[in-house]
């Protein structure tokens, strides 16, 4: 099999540097895979890859018009990459990814154009890292209904959650440590504003329910909020806090949200550092729980080797993702809610079921209510911090 990989970041020097390592075991049982061609941006800078005989370019048509069979992205770009895909699709070259903003925005139309060039579309490592989920969720869709997913998607927002609940230290501490071990990039907006964790659960609810959900229909809250005293209010309950994309199918409506979560499970609750955790419940079985890194070099480069594995073995499922479902979404279950806010509106004081005055802060835990009551309630209160509490108090 005859590749080029679009990217030479962390994760494509984690994809050559596997392929280097590993090719004598790899050509023993029959993967013969060459890199033709590295598409970067600049070609005066120093790289440093285990073959010295690979070929950069800077010139996007020579990975067009090469005789490759697959190729491998691992860009951050959105829009270009999309066009570049979609090109490449056309040409009839198969597309692994790593870029989860692409497969999220695009998921509908990428799936499309797979289906119509008869190439494989693979994006196993834009979800979860080196977790296997996505292809356990083809597997699944078959056969089985799957009725609720949910998650810790983002490693850098459970870094820092599970930092501050074991040891206490603000956010913006946390989060400058984060940057300085690369957990969190230099602008974190993705991470902790829930961004990265809403592209994830859509793709992996889109898939197993076989519908089209769009991104703005995902409410989505972040934890750029979170103070201390959330961490110690939630420990007097008896609960952790963490980053949860969550969705369920229940009587023919999706719901679906990002948000914190006052938890009790501890399959979630003893997920720390950078770990992603993952759960799908469905009709043929209880529930499976998958727990794992969510990103890193060889962890995400590990996840992209399966699925060029699947491709190159003629293993990998064909694209059947049509959006054939059409279920309304609709975030219409009945839960309560944390807050804490300075202000409390008239509107907001209708529904509280319990309030703890801690200096300027109220901590307030509402009545049972649907997710849009709250959000109008809260109106355009600032410096609030929401989480959804799973488990009843």
């Amino acid at each position: 099999m005859k590749i080029a990989i679009m990217g030479f970041g962390t994760v494509g020097t984690g994809v050559e540097e596997i392929l280097y390592k590993k090719r004598k075991s790899l050509l023993k049982n029959n993967f013969d895979i060459k890199i033709e061609r590295i598409l970067i941006k600049n070609k005066n800078k120093e790289r440093n890859p285990h073959d010295k005989n690979l070929i950069f370019t800077d010139n996007f048509d020579e990975i067009l018009n090469s005789p490759v069979d697959t190729v491998i992205d691992v860009t951050s770009n959105l829009e270009e990459t999309y066009e570049r895909i979609v090109k490449l699709m056309k040409s009839g070259k198969n597309i692994v990814t790593a870029n989860k903003a692409v497969v999220s925005k695009y998921f509908e139309d990428l799936n499309d154009h797979a289906r119509e060039n008869k190439v494989y579309f693979a994006y196993e490592a834009a979800v979860a890292g080196a977790i296997p989920i996505i292809h356990p969720l083809m597997e699944e869709v078959f056969f089985n209904d799957i009725y609720e997913i949910s998650g810790i998607l983002n490693g850098t927002s459970n870094y820092i959650l599970s930092k501050m609940e074991r040891e206490g230290p603000s956010y913006d501490e946390v989060l400058k440590e984060a940057q300085e071990l690369g957990y969190a990039e230099a602008d974190p907006s993705a991470d902790v504003g829930g961004l990265d964790a809403m592209r994830k659960i859509r793709i992996l609810s889109s898939l197993a329910y076989r519908a089209k959900i769009s991104e703005d229909e995902i409410f989505t809250f972040g934890i750029d909020k979170v103070k201390k005293s959330d961490f110690d209010f939630a420990k007097d309950l008896g609960y952790s806090i963490r980053l949860l994309g969550k969705s369920s199918l229940r009587a023919g409506k999706i719901n679906i949200s990002v948000m914190p979560r006052f938890l009790r499970d501890d399959f979630f609750a003893n997920t720390f550092d950078g770990t992603n955790a993952i759960k799908v419940f469905g009709e043929n079985f209880k529930s499976y729980e998958l727990k794992g890194p969510g990103a890193g070099k060889l962890e995400t480069a590990d996840a992209i080797m399966r699925d060029l594995l699947r491709i190159l073995a003629k293993r990998e499922i064909k694209t059947f993702y049509q959006a054939e479902n059409s279920y309304p979404v609709e975030n219409n279950l009945e839960k309560k809610y944390y807050l804490r806010c300075q202000k409390v509106s008239d509107d907001l004081k209708n529904l509280i079921s319990s309030e703890k005055i801690v200096g300027e802060d109220h901590h307030l835990i509402t009545k049972s209510l649907r997710l849009e009551e709250l959000i109008h309630a809260i109106g355009d209160l600032e410096g609030i911090f929401i989480a959804e509490i799973e488990e009843e108090i």
